[in-house]
């Protein structure tokens, strides 16, 4: 991504920041440079050089290295050695020589001390990074005396504490705060580099609450740093002599908290693309030509400590795309280290995904007997881990070998296909016009066909099926959000009136006799080629319970608390107050029974039911949770409705249609394709009687041309004979 500049104002800005970064200081920076002759020479980071072999000229702001055969100039020396592009590079060097960029993506010029400046961030962040540290390095009370022992006990020697900048946070509420008030630091911005929380923030937005507590309290400190070496955020491990105390003094009231926890993505750090030791590890990485990337913080000083230097952990999530990417500007080969447990094993088949789409060689290496690579390193020698990481499956093979453990290929049928749906259910998510991820998944099908003595062709013709389920289940997708968005801008546009539904589907119109809302483009039977039918089928509007962004805005979603259906906190609310959990009735009622009844005619309902449609709130509820078992591809029966649901309103609307169905039980004289049938018609009549009602009202205004009137009448009349004529 470049400058959005114009072309001089460009050439204008790089030639500023080049005159102002003298060639020899910024690689002096990192090497060391000695003088031979006119220019100076130092040993090249970029590959194991047991000699001087770059060259730097000083005249013609050059450098050289003469083995990689590369060069060029500054910008492209901070690209090589910072993993960067040009206009990462253009801006580190323009921050170097205090030179602002005009760069007009960036909209409203940032003031400095404001929360959304991120060179005020990235001060406050290191300022509170050096008092933690120092506040562990003084061990001047009994707490960080506590912190000390503890950081002994697991191993970590002072060379290693002093590298990795690892500090204590005093078990107080304030003294991050504090700290930065004390440098006329803001507690916006203290909360917004990530030190700090907002009591408002805490859940408590119903009380007057003010100000900001500390973060982290009572724990191990490690600063988290860009690839440059900046802080940018900070991770705490529990000391568990501080946590009982805690939750003593509490009276069991108080938690622990979670082992290790990092500070909330900023400005400055986004999770799924910084990794904890990049910055020290990265000229290794280039000379090792691989990255061993583990889990966490202590693992890494593990490594170190261990000798190998090369290593590197994410940060409290999986590794992403986005890691992969940054690692790929150092090596190109990435071994994940796992922890031998099964948390372990479940990140590892986590993982394949990742591999068919990243162009990177990704080993996976799990370690025995449930240890992690402190307590590995702790038992063996360093070079029983790298002799490990050299020898470590790709992401395939490690797959191959979990799924075919134990499996007899020309005996279990079963476990053998499933294996195979499972891996080439992954295959079916590789775009086909990325033709070297293409390349790829034909290697790994190649590959499958060896596994199970299959022939290539059989995989392929099923990966095909699998791709037109996949694009049509994306497609489907595709039609929920388009309407939920139609659905949603309608709602917009609209200010409710008394016959309009309460919720995010509300009707333009309102039925003139039952206040029920409809569109215009109703099927006037299922299957019967009626064209409005058609599109009715095509482009009915489905909710969007697909789209996480979507689900907090339209009628239900998933809760994560507890894992099952829950309407979102605006439809709850709406759902509570407008239409006091009014149970089903008329149409409503009659098409749910008829879902309940059979499962293939609610597999048909999902696709061609609007909610508009629906009278109250609990039949929309109850559709959109059909919608979403429908995009997760479940059962559209009763149990799997109960399974999703989570309010217990629309729970006992469901138990109370099953019963209603099991009591009819024979006395249902129609099948329930046929009421379906019956149910779009009525639906159909309806939206006529309101068009109808419409057209009327215009005539009775007597507003119209007179040409148009009779016009009108004559569509009125012929409509009405079509709608009367025998079929």
């Amino acid at each position: 991504m470049g400058f959005r500049l114009s072309f001089q104002t460009d050439l204008d800005v790089k030639e500023l920041v080049r005159s102002a970064s003298d060639i020899v200081d910024v690689i002096g920076r990192d090497l060391e440079l000695r003088p031979q002759g006119r220019h100076f020479v130092a040993r090249c980071p970029f590959h194991n050089d047991k000699r001087p072999s770059m060259t730097v000229n000083q005249e013609r702001q050059s450098w050289k290295c003469w083995v990689c055969d590369v060069g060029g100039d500054v910008f492209s020396f901070v690209m090589q050695r910072e993993g960067l592009d040009f206009p990462a590079a253009l801006r580190l060097l323009a921050e170097r020589a205090n030179i602002e960029l005009p760069d007009k993506r960036q909209g409203p010029k940032t003031q400095p001390g404001s929360p959304n400046d991120k060179a005020t961030l990235l001060a406050a962040i290191s300022d509170v990074a050096q008092a933690y540290y120092e506040q562990l390095d003084a061990r001047k009370s009994d707490d960080a005396k506590m912190a000390w022992d503890y950081l002994n006990s697991r191993g970590i020697d002072d060379e290693n504490r002093k590298r990795f900048r690892i500090g204590f946070a005093p078990d107080s509420w304030d003294f991050a705060v504090n700290l930065l008030k004390r440098k006329n630091v803001s507690e916006q911005v203290a909360v917004a580099c990530g030190v700090a929380k907002s009591r408002n923030q805490a859940g408590n937005q119903s009380s007057n609450s003010t100000g900001c507590y500390d973060f982290f309290r009572g724990r191990l400190m490690f600063p988290i740093n860009n690839a440059q070496g900046k802080v940018i955020s900070l991770g705490g491990r529990i000391i568990p002599a501080i946590a009982e105390r805690t939750v003593a003094a509490s009276g069991g009231k108080a938690t622990a908290g979670a082992k290790y926890f990092n500070g909330p993505e900023t400005l400055l750090y986004r999770k799924s693309s910084e990794l904890y030791g990049l910055d020290l590890a990265r000229d290794a990485i280039r000379g090792a030509g691989e990255v061993l990337v583990m889990e966490g913080y202590t693992d890494v000083v593990a490594t170190r400590m261990a000798g190998i230097e090369n290593s590197v952990a994410v940060l409290g999530t999986a590794l992403t795309e986005q890691h992969v990417g940054v690692l790929k500007r150092f090596a190109s080969r990435v071994v994940l280290v796992l922890d031998g447990d099964e948390a372990g094993r479940r990140r590892a088949e986590e993982v394949l995904e990742l591999f068919v789409k990243a162009d990177a060689d990704l080993r996976i290496l799990t370690l025995p007997d449930n240890a992690d690579p402190a307590d590995f390193l702790a038992a063996h020698p360093a070079s029983d881990l790298l002799e490990m990481a050299a020898s470590a499956p790709d992401a395939i093979d490690h797959k191959l070998s979990r799924l075919t453990d134990g499996v007899d290929i020309t005996r279990d049928t079963h476990r053998v296909t499933s294996a195979i749906e499972t891996l080439l259910g992954l295959f079916v998510k590789v775009p086909q016009s990325d033709d070297r991820a293409s390349l790829k998944v034909e290697q790994l099908l190649v590959r499958m066909s060896r596994t199970f003595e299959l022939p290539v062709e059989s995989l392929s013709r099923r990966l095909d099926t699998l791709r037109d389920a996949y694009r049509e289940r994306e497609a489907k997708q595709e039609r929920y959000r388009q309407n939920a968005s139609k659905a949603a801008a309608k709602s917009a546009g609209n200010s409710p009136s008394r016959n309009e539904s309460p919720n995010q589907y509300r009707a333009k119109d309102a039925n003139v006799s039952s206040g029920e809302s409809y569109q215009s483009a109703v099927p006037m039977e299922f299957g019967g080629g009626d064209p409005f039918a058609d599109a009715a089928m095509e482009d009915a509007g489905m909710g969007g319970m697909d789209d996480p962004m979507m689900m907090d805005s339209f009628s239900g979603g998933y809760d994560t608390r507890s894992s099952g259906f829950q309407p979102s906190v605006q439809s709850r609310s709406q759902f509570d107050s407008h239409s006091s959990n009014v149970p089903l009735t008329g149409v409503d009622r009659e098409l749910f029974e008829t879902l309940i009844a059979s499962p293939e005619v609610a597999a048909m309902a999902v696709e061609a039911i609007d909610p508009d449609w629906l009278v109250s709130v609990t039949a929309k509820m109850l559709l959109s949770a059909y919608q979403e078992l429908d995009l997760a591809g479940s059962d559209l029966d009763a149990a799997s409705l109960l399974t999703l649901i989570d309010n217990e309103f629309l729970k006992d609307q469901v138990t109370t249609l099953q019963k209603r169905v099991e009591a009819l039980g024979d006395r249902m004289i129609d099948e329930p394709e046929d009421r379906y049938k019956s149910i779009l018609t009525r639906f159909r009549e309806r939206e006529f009687e309101l068009e109808k009602s419409r057209q009327i009202k215009k005539l009775e205004s007597a507003s119209l041309p007179e040409d148009e009137e009779l016009a009108m009448l004559q569509q009125l009349i012929a409509a009405e004979r079509l709608r009367h004529s025998p079929r």
